[in-house]
């Protein structure tokens, strides 16, 4: 571990507390991020993308042949995409390419399954403006589940599916039964594991199961969802839910590569320009994309790419 993350994630540990507010959960995260130091080259705008304000990410000369739409995470409830900006803009650097943030509208004001209404509406938008460049979907934490959601939807329509599907510390079992949520609360110090039944409850009210497979992919069917690249951290309170997805996508025959950051904690991706970690997660991220794109389609289907994980296999 980097000295600055050390330093970091010892912050984090120091001032958790039990309280939860959401309003002060979300004027602290959009103030903790706009102080996150940007990619040099790379231009942060905003478009109207079908009725959703899209944050955009812009290299100074993109390429044409990919884009990225990037569901941002903070647990269907706190965070904007604006707070992405940063991050964003550094995929973008990496890859050439414009990196499109959409800002889906949060729970509790807006329940299930509005966010995931509009990012249809939004992604197909896309679709129909990017010609022939390649369109990667990427989620990271509660992000994930509405990709995987949207794929779904996708693919149960005969809808072409996105180029690539990126997990990166996916939240895609809103049940909370996981282990690590246990095993890693004391570990993970960006994600307390007990706020999380209050966000399943704004975003789902009482009229939605927390199994219910659009808002809970991982209990839906896995099969025939294209290809997918997971990043995921060893101390993540939600590391199970990569873990088990991965299996059960793999078995019903969905292309997943997975990999499992060593003593990282919950979307330590997010922290670009602050945290060496991050930065090479995304840099890594974008060399597997480039070599996707430069196998004409990925892997396919079936063809199964390594998993590395802890140690502690006991999932």
């Amino acid at each position: 571990m980097s000295v600055e993350a050390d330093e970091l994630w010892r912050s984090f540990l120091a001032s958790r507390s039990d309280d939860f507010d959401l309003d002060d959960e979300r004027a602290g995260v959009a103030a903790a991020s706009a102080e996150h130091p940007r990619r040099p080259g790379v231009a942060e705008t905003s478009r109207m993308i079908a009725g959703l304000e899209v944050v955009v990410a812009r290299p100074e000369r993109p390429r044409s042949d990919l884009v990225v739409v990037w569901v941002h995470g903070g647990a269907f409830t706190v965070m904007r995409a604006s707070s992405y900006a940063a991050t964003a803009g550094h995929l973008a650097g990496e890859l050439g390419c414009e990196v499109l943030v959409p800002d889906y509208p949060l729970a509790p004001e807006v329940r299930f399954p509005a966010a995931l209404d509009e990012l249809d509406d939004c992604y197909r938008a896309v679709l129909d403006e990017s010609d022939d460049a390649e369109v990667v979907l990427l989620g990271d934490s509660a992000g994930a589940a509405l990709v995987v959601g949207l794929t779904m939807r996708l693919r149960d329509r005969g809808e072409p599916l996105p180029f690539l599907s990126v997990l990166v510390c996916p939240w895609v079992d809103l049940t909370l039964t996981n282990r690590s949520l246990r095993d890693n609360a004391e570990l993970d110090a960006v994600l307390g594991a007990a706020p999380l039944a209050f966000h399943v409850d704004a975003y789902l009210g009482a009229d939605v199961a927390p199994d219910d497979p659009e808002a809970s992919p991982f209990h839906g069917d896995l099969g025939d969802l294209g290809s997918f690249v997971i990043q995921a951290a060893e101390y993540d309170v939600l590391v199970d839910d990569a873990i088990r997805f991965t299996r059960r996508a793999r078995s019903a025959g969905t292309d997943v590569e997975l990999e499992i950051a060593a003593e990282m904690p919950h979307s330590y991706q997010f922290f670009t320009g602050v945290i060496p970690e991050a930065d090479m997660a995304l840099t890594r991220l974008a060399a597997t994309i480039e070599e996707r794109l430069g196998r004409s389609g990925g892997t396919g289907a079936g063809q199964v790419a390594p998993m590395r994980i802890a140690p502690d296999d006991r999932r």
